[in-house]
């Protein structure tokens, strides 16, 4: 039999006299609201309990659990587990049980938990309950712990709208929702890098745009041997190079398409693991179907001298590629060359400064025109930087042909990068005093960034289910927030009051 649901808190808040100042306002509204969150768990453990009636989503429940795992489950029975929902309420459930059939196996018992636990709970299991939190409240804590600034601030965030949850509990949960959605991500490139190419994916047709850049965050490393007089271990706190990649999808003005999502990623590894990544998005997104694909970056080695075995790799042809070097990195590259002709006045310096920025941007022959330029300074008292400026000219001189570019239609920015290092990487993960291990920032990031391009939603069903669903570049309405006032006020409930008498 089902629990009743009961309200009487609902029921004495209506008894209560109406408020009489802001404050009492505020306060009416703030109990109200825990009280609605609170009548939705009763609702939800109704919910449960009657999917643990039913004998057949059981008995289906159970037989999934066994054919997903890869060692026999055997079932213990009952047991009794709790789960937070979002409303703040522990649910304290009896459900069914499966561990590891051990019978007839040698040597001692295992006495720590493998990498899925030592058992599971099935009914749970398939209604997306794991780690003994609801789906929603999973995903309401991770959110709010790669939105906040810190674990501290998120948990007060939480407990503003009445759901209490400690600062371990928080950080087990997201770390595990990373954890999941790293893996199956992990899993679906490294079968995209053995699976042939798929004709029909989501960019094929479409004009798309890669670029890759890289933030700083402070990592901690902890020192191994004798701990110190207060009884803790020291560490040391070296930089490491997250490398943040965004594809999206450009429209016919080059400019980016507002209605179709941009796919963030962030990855902690050397160069070759960050381009496995990349290769993997891009024959699972069928980019070599693409119309045109634009890889543009600033002038650093590790990544142009890779372009190559990426566009073979991923099978493109290499007519659809265009590489481009970001024109605002050559620009300040070339200033900064400028910069050490101490022997020109600094107004003469300015002036040719902005005489060969502008014949690069806006002549055919601006690659050339700086090279000619750059030899007549290059005297034999001049320092190094011209020559190091000739050679970066001519590595580079087929990715600055800025006004092919712009009759292409075709970006000379790689601002949408640049500001998702600022926005994943910078503004949470740098903060001053902030001490990361590899592990966990990067997994962290990876929310962030499906966060920060708008698939929040999508990211969190993968998790769900355990599958990893294709990234989706289909249009999406997300100009709700750009809508007028009045329309969204004609859209919401209204309720109309109307008094029975008129004050005096």
């Amino acid at each position: 039999m089902s629990p009743r649901i009961h309200v009487p808190m609902l029921e004495v808040l209506l008894a209560e006299p109406f408020p009489h100042t802001p404050q009492e306002m505020v306060q009416l509204e703030q109990r109200l609201s825990t009280a609605a969150a609170q009548t939705a768990d009763q609702i939800l453990l109704v919910q449960v309990t009657r999917a643990h009636e039913d004998e057949a989503f059981v008995r289906q429940a159970i037989a999934q659990a066994r054919a997903q795992r890869a060692v026999p489950l055997v079932h213990k029975g009952l047991r009794t587990t709790s789960v937070l929902l979002l409303g703040g309420t522990r649910l304290i459930i009896e459900t069914p049980y499966l561990r590891e059939d051990r019978r007839g196996r040698r040597g001692r018992r295992r006495r720590t938990r493998g990498l899925h636990g030592a058992g599971c709970y099935p009914v749970l299991a398939a209604l997306g309950i794991t780690d003994r939190v609801s789906p929603a409240t999973r995903s309401e804590i991770a959110l709010h712990v790669v939105q906040a600034a810190s674990y501290l601030e998120a948990a007060q965030m939480l407990s503003r709208r009445g759901f209490a949850c400690d600062v371990s509990s928080l950080v087990r949960i997201t770390t595990a929702t990373a954890e999941a959605s790293t893996r199956l991500r992990d899993a679906a490139l490294e079968a995209a890098l053995r699976l042939p190419v798929a004709p029909d994916g989501p960019l094929a047709g479409k004009r798309v745009r890669i670029s890759l850049d890289g933030g700083r965050v402070r990592t901690r490393r902890m020192h191994r041997g004798r701990k110190t007089a207060k009884g803790r271990h020291g560490f040391a706190t070296p930089w490491r190079e997250p490398r943040v990649l965004v594809i999206d999808i450009l429209d016919e003005q080059g400019q980016p398409d507002r209605l179709r999502l941009p796919l963030y990623d962030v990855l902690i590894g050397n160069a070759e693991a960050v381009w496995a990544l990349l290769i993997g998005y891009l024959r699972l997104l069928s980019t070599a179907s693409a119309e045109v694909v634009e890889f543009i970056a600033d002038g650093a080695a590790w990544i142009w001298k890779r372009v190559e075995l990426l566009r073979t790799l991923a099978e493109i042809p290499a007519a659809k590629v265009v590489e481009v070097l970001d024109f605002y990195h050559a620009s300040q590259y070339l200033f900064e060359t400028l910069a050490t002709c101490r022997t020109m006045p600094k107004a003469q310096r300015h002036a040719l400064y902005k005489r060969l920025r502008h014949a690069l941007r806006h002549q055919t022959d601006g690659v050339e025109v700086v090279q000619e330029a750059l030899r007549a300074l290059a005297t034999p008292h001049r320092s190094m930087a011209i020559p190091r400026a000739l050679g970066y000219m001519g590595t580079h001189a087929q990715r600055m042909r800025y006004v092919t570019l712009e009759a292409r239609q075709l970006p000379i920015g790689s601002g949408q990068v640049e500001s998702a290092v600022r926005r994943v990487v910078n503004l949470r993960f740098k903060a001053p005093g902030s001490f990361w291990t590899a592990t966990t920032v990067s997994g962290l990031m990876h929310l962030r960034a499906a966060f920060k391009a708008g698939r929040w939603d999508e990211m969190m069903m993968r998790v769900m289910t355990g599958t990893f669903h294709v990234p989706s570049f289909e249009p999406v309405d997300n100009a709700v927030s750009q809508r007028s006032a009045a329309i969204q006020e004609r859209e919401m409930p209204q309720t109309v009051v109307t008094p029975r008498k008129k004050a005096a």
